[in-house]
């Protein structure tokens, strides 16, 4: 990953200086800023671009921006034809998405990538693709697979002298036999790791191999030796940036609190680490440690806490569980196999015409009894296998149509996710830009991602291809609002069991999610008894929705305030959807449209 050019000899210096500090989480940032001083740079080609977005990938604390960065670097490697670049921005890439939660795209990124170093022979570089697939194997609980893999890279490391990575595939090596319940194994392979740091003298590497052993003396029942190994891997880890490990290992510690009965410090370390986890963005961690703040608030009896973060669990656990499936269709799309098929419907076709000729031709050939008999004979024969034939095809294209709606399904899912990344992009985004004008727009737009979201997950979640069951859909919707803006009170919905098109729903939410937000802005100020009231029932070939508040009112001046984006947006959906609002103002805001379902 250096840069060969004279011209750009500076480019190489800086990041030779990055690279001492592989070891440093908590330089990281400088790093990144360095990193993006260099390609402000004009003279930059775009191979020493490439490079530079993918080692600032590797620095980025925040996955979502890490993920932007290789992307870039992977397109433009694809660019200038350079494979062992395309293959360190796959390995990357991989790198990257497993943070993210996202198996089964780690898995095909580390795969491509292995597939251009050994077309290359790269010993170095495979051994590092195969601790990647290792590290996948174990997200997906496939123990025996993981160890096949870090002991291939075992191999390679220990021919290829590689003491530093070597130690660090020990290390692997063991947490994956604690995970496996082989706890003696874990215990070994940790011990030898410790022993051979010594030499390395790595902080980072003596953090990770004292809070894993920490977790197998857990397992053990150990607890005051477990203790200490955990809190001696936090100390070292939690001043270098490194919140994945750090939040695993006090959420560990949590866990030999409950169990030893100190309550208060338990719900101390399972409350940090969950909440590292959240601003880390580590999806896995979110959906564990929820669980086991789930179980703790129960033994204690806090029934209200349990149910709120079991409703997180719930949340993250929707975005996880479907590795497996996505695997299976991932494996389904075999391009050259569907082709294959195409030609034979259509060899078939052709068959099914000259048998077709064939019966026209015997039919003139009635008067002949001996040779209409011959033919006869073989024409219901050459029947018989075409309607097999048929038979087959069908049976083919009845799985192709399911395979069809299996990836309606995970295209949903898909567009649900890339929302949710938009949503979370632009609530980063006003969190920067905290008490400046933009900021309410920013939020805005997020909350109108959010709602074009629910559609999405709604229909992966129930099955359907264009259908939406408008009550569970606008309930969640307006709780949502009311969750994000942190409403104390409780609206009244009375929301019929109708069902609308994708095409209709969209917009209805968007109109929805406009009032209610203006509602909850800008109609409770002092009031002591707020209230919403939102009513959807279906009429004959329309729909009839009243939404009405008991705040201060809209007034007039509102509407012709510069900032009305929020109005303009309604009455374009409202012609768009081709209905009719009327606002009313009595006791606070009362708003009725009707939208036509035809």
């Amino acid at each position: 990953m250096f840069i060969n050019s004279k011209k750009n000899i500076h480019y190489v210096c800086i990041i030779i200086a990055i690279l001492q500090y592989t070891y440093s989480f908590s330089q990281n940032r400088d790093i990144t800023d360095s990193l993006g001083e260099l390609l402000k740079e004009k003279d930059i080609t775009k191979a020493e671009k490439s490079r530079i977005l993918n080692l600032r990938a590797y620095y980025f604390n925040n996955v979502d921006s890490a993920l932007i960065s290789v992307k870039h670097a992977l397109t433009l490697a694809k660019e200038v034809k350079d494979p062992i670049l395309e293959a360190e921005a796959l390995e990357e890439l991989g790198h990257v998405e497993y943070r993210l939660g996202n198996n089964t795209s780690s898995l095909e990124a580390s795969f491509n990538a292995l597939k251009i170093y050994d077309s290359l022979e790269l010993k170095e570089q495979i051994a590092a693709i195969y601790v990647q697939l290792g590290s996948n194997s174990i997200s997906n609980e496939d123990y025996v697979s993981a160890i096949k893999y870090l002991k291939s890279a075992h191999r390679i490391q220990s021919d290829l002298k590689e003491d530093s990575k070597l130690i660090l595939t020990k290390l692997n090596l063991g947490e994956i036999y604690r995970l496996a319940g082989k706890l003696d194994s874990a215990t070994l392979y940790l011990q030898e790791t410790l022993n051979r740091n010594k030499s390395l003298n790595s902080s980072t590497v003596q953090g990770y191999s004292l809070g894993n052993l920490g977790m197998v003396l857990h397992a053990q029942k150990q607890f005051d030796t477990a203790e200490q190994h955990l809190k001696e891997a936090i100390a070292i880890l939690e001043p270098l940036g490194d919140d994945y490990s750090t939040s695993v290992y006090l959420a560990e510690l949590g866990q030999i609190y409950a169990k030893t009965s100190k309550n208060n410090l338990a719900e101390s370390k399972l409350l940090e680490a969950y909440e590292m986890a959240q601003k880390s963005g580590l999806k896995e961690q979110v959906r564990d440690f929820s669980r086991n703040l789930t179980d703790f608030y129960k033994t204690q009896n806090q029934y209200d806490k349990a149910l709120q973060y079991l409703e997180v669990n719930r949340i993250y656990q929707d975005s996880l569980v479907n590795k497996a499936s996505i695997q299976k269709i991932e494996q389904l799309k075999a391009n050259y196999e569907i082709s294959k098929r195409e030609s034979e419907i259509c060899l078939l076709n052709t068959i099914t015409t000259n048998q077709r000729n064939q019966m026209i031709l015997l039919a003139f050939g009635v008067l002949c009894i001996s040779v209409l008999a011959l033919l006869l004979f073989r024409s219901n024969r050459a029947i018989k296998k075409v309607n097999l034939h048929i038979a087959e095809q069908n049976t083919v294209i009845e799985k192709r149509e399911q395979e069809k709606a299996l990836l309606l399904k995970e295209l949903n899912h898909r567009v649900k996710n890339n929302l949710q990344m938009i949503s979370s992009l632009l609530s980063l985004q006003s969190h920067q830009l905290t008490g400046h004008p933009a900021q309410e727009a920013l939020i805005a737009g997020k909350n109108r991602v959010e709602a074009l979201s629910l559609v999405h997950r709604k229909l992966y979640q129930e099955g359907a291809e264009t259908k939406i069951a408008l009550k569970e859909y606008i309930e969640e919707l307006i709780l949502g609002l009311f969750h994000g803006y942190n409403v104390d009170f409780k609206p009244k919905l009375n929301i019929d069991n109708s069902s609308i098109s994708i095409d209709k729903a969209i917009p209805l939410a968007l109109i929805i999610n406009e009032i209610v937000i203006n509602s909850l802005k800008y109609a409770y100020k002092n009031m002591e008894a707020p209230s919403l009231y939102v009513q959807l029932n279906k009429v004959e070939n329309h729909l009839e929705l009243d939404i009405s508040d008991n705040g201060v009112g809209f007034k007039e001046d509102q509407v012709v305030k510069k900032n009305s984006f929020g109005l303009k947006l309604i009455q374009s959906l409202i012609h768009q959807l081709d209905g009719s609002i009327e606002r009313f103002n009595t006791t606070g805001t009362h708003w009725k449209i009707k939208i036509n379902t035809e």
